[in-house]
């Protein structure tokens, strides 16, 4: 007897189609927390080595974590030339996006350094008009205006509180490494429709941490840097290899996911959290706190992205 194979109604699909994007929704969002508290343990774990020392433990333990998540799922990985080519985009992030956010974050407050990175949607939105042909209406450029006067706000306090700009300085290679991480966002977004996350996640901090390891060496070679790790405690270098499994290992992992169901531009919405986990988090472990100004800089720059967003997805 033929069985007949009826095919799925139009409820079903959307049906469907909606839990998937609600689940990438969520990883969006358990992204945007990892990244936000991982920032605040990585800011605790530098009083204690330096920050390219930091970042390679860090992209050690996350890279481990990735290759063995593949083993233990049983994940194909392909090492054909196209995944050879998206592994590259490891070079982008974490390599130069973490590489100048970590040294930034040494020369700054964790909270600042969160609220900075709420800048990368502004970033995307403008990677996606240039490279993905996405239009951008009139009214989004007062939110681009507004976005960037929060970011002046956020950093200005820190220009007048150390002698030598030591943390403005601190906040713009924050930004700059935020500039580098939006453009993976741009590049990824492609890549991930073809690769799955797991993997692809593993290959590009793979690249990112021979990149680091080769920054490392290099300033080692040039005095412009100490390993650090002499007289760390177990319980330090336990705490940064877990800031790097949060901050890395899940957070790329569950962002690629909301990728592969999200346009780049409404998971760049979601970014916009990273700054609400960030200060939380600091106020609880680290007791840092915001002045009057840069509250007023979160608040544009969280609106002004979080609308920006919003306007890109109609």
């Amino acid at each position: 007897m033929t069985q007949t194979i009826r095919p799925k109604s139009n409820a079903t699909v959307i049906v469907a189609a909606r839990r998937k994007r609600v689940l990438a929704v969520l990883t969006a969002i358990l992204s945007a927390a990892c990244w936000g508290s991982a920032t605040v343990m990585s800011k605790g774990v530098l009083a204690h080595m330096p920050p390219t020392t930091l970042l390679a433990v860090q992209l050690t333990a996350s890279t481990f974590v990735l290759w063995v998540g593949v083993l233990i799922l049983r994940v194909r990985v392909r090492l054909d030339r196209p995944a050879w080519r998206a592994s590259l985009s490891g070079l982008l992030e974490p390599g130069l996006s973490y590489t100048f956010g970590i040294i930034g974050l040494a020369l700054t407050t964790a909270s600042s350094t969160a609220l900075i990175g709420a800048s990368e949607p502004l970033f995307i939105l403008v990677f996606a008009r240039l490279f993905l042909k996405e239009r951008i209406g009139p009214s989004m450029l007062p939110l681009a205006a507004i976005a960037t006067l929060g970011i002046l706000l956020v950093i200005a306090p820190d220009a007048e509180n150390l002698p030598g700009r030591r943390s403005l300085f601190g906040d713009l290679l924050v930004l700059i490494g935020t500039f580098f991480a939006a453009f993976y966002v741009i590049d990824t977004r492609r890549l991930v429709l073809k690769l799955d996350p797991l993997p692809l996640s593993a290959l590009q901090q793979s690249v990112g941490l021979v990149w680091t390891l080769g920054v490392l060496t290099i300033a080692l070679g040039f005095g412009l840097t100490t390993l650090g790790l002499e007289s760390i405690a177990v319980s330090v270098l336990l705490l940064a290899a877990a800031s790097g499994v949060v901050q890395y290992a899940l957070a790329f992992w569950l962002y690629l996911f909301a990728l592969q169901s999200l346009p780049a531009n409404i998971a760049g919405f979601y970014l916009a959290l990273i700054p609400v986990f960030g200060m939380g988090t600091a106020f609880i472990f680290l007791g840092e706190s915001l002045t009057p100004l840069q509250w007023m800089g979160a608040i544009c720059v969280i609106i002004s992205v979080s609308s920006i967003s919003l306007l890109a997805r109609e």
